[in-house]
């Protein structure tokens, strides 16, 4: 009898190394730019990112809103800014919106929730996986590697094989991280003497 088979994509992809765009502007111009309804969110969202890459304190409250909006556009940019700014708190506010999205808007916030994950969130993470933990395929690119394992180590406790195609390439590269499991994180720790 085979194994079903959840198939790992991994395409060749670059992380951007360049200058950001707003990088000489001051914060209050940025938060002009951001909220003149005038210009389209495609122009706004680098100064979202500037904003986020400064870890600005109310670019967060910002995310709520977009996160709020039924514009889709809007939407996957409160996402991408969120994960711009990477702090624990941010991280958060992604597993909420997780937990307020259906079907493949789920599957948009694990993914850009899995670019940015620490050992920190690995338990809500991998209750999150469960749902994409079954015979098919799934497209990893930019994944952590502790994304990666904990996806790994779900599918192995559904009875899931997981295979890699293409290579792993991971979008917060730590050698020391070879192989984490949810274990790891459940264990009880022995009491001390």
């Amino acid at each position: 009898m085979t194994c079903p088979q959840l198939r790992l994509l991994s395409k060749p992809y670059q992380v951007e190394d360049h200058t950001p765009l707003h990088v000489d502007i001051d914060s209050a111009r940025l938060w002009d730019l951001v909220n003149d309804g005038a210009v389209h969110l495609l122009l706004r969202r680098p100064a979202l990112l500037e904003l986020a890459r400064r870890h600005d304190p109310d670019l967060l409250d910002y995310c709520e809103q977009l996160l709020s909006s039924n514009d889709y556009d809007e939407w996957l940019t409160g996402l991408t800014t969120l994960s711009a700014v990477g702090t624990p708190d941010a991280v958060d506010r992604l597993i909420l919106a997780y937990a307020h999205s259906l079907d493949e808007d789920r599957k948009t916030v694990l993914s850009v929730v899995a670019r940015i994950l620490t050992a920190e969130h690995v338990r809500p993470f991998s209750i999150m996986v469960r749902d994409v933990a079954g015979p098919g395929e799934i497209d990893v690119t930019g994944w952590t590697r502790v994304a990666v394992s904990t996806l790994r180590d779900a599918c192995r406790r559904f009875g899931v094989e997981t295979v890699s195609v293409g290579e792993l390439t991971h979008s917060y590269d730590d050698s020391s991280i070879e192989s984490i499991t949810l274990d790891d994180f459940t264990s009880p720790t022995p009491p001390e003497k």
